[in-house]
């Protein structure tokens, strides 16, 4: 799996950059900074362009970040956990500065993302042998989703891009 991350820093000056990636999107990272209301209130309008540009099975989290700032908090964990659970997303606090969570968040969101993966491809398999259908050749290509990225291309001994 490979994983491409862009960063807007939520900048309204990439909103119409970024609505252009929303429908090739996997997966999103929302982030906010625990310090800064604004950047809380800004998510809510994010999530809904995410909502109707972006394909109705996307994954997304919601990251309240610079949780190394607590003495400066304005927005609560229990804020952030609760606009998560209406937007049915997953939910982390991180600190950029020191790592903490950052991995588990990444993790979490690409081990989402795959496993939504897999189940679409089982069950593309499991509709084409009940329907009959066979690939072309009458052979099918495994589909490899390790840690290594490959896929198709690189079952077959090519590059995949």
């Amino acid at each position: 799996m490979r994983l491409q991350l862009w960063d807007t820093a939520g900048q309204e000056r990439f909103r119409s950059l970024t609505s252009n990636f929303f429908g090739r999107a996997d997966g999103f990272v929302l982030c906010y900074d625990i310090s800064n209301r604004p950047s809380f209130d800004h998510v809510i309008g994010w999530m809904r362009d995410i909502k109707t540009r972006a394909p109705p099975d996307c994954d997304i989290v919601l990251c309240g970040n610079k949780s190394d700032l607590e003495a400066d908090r304005v927005v609560s964990v229990e804020e952030g956990r609760g606009l998560a659970e209406e937007y049915g997303v997953q939910f982390f606090e991180t600190s950029a500065l020191t790592g903490s969570n950052v991995e588990s968040m990444f993790t979490a969101l690409a081990t989402t993302i795959k496993r939504r993966r897999i189940d679409e491809y089982e069950g593309s398999q499991a509709a084409s042998v009940a329907g009959g259908d066979r690939s072309v050749g009458g052979a099918s290509q495994p589909v490899i989703l390790g840690k290594d990225g490959g896929g198709v291309a690189q079952a077959a001994g090519k590059s995949c891009c």
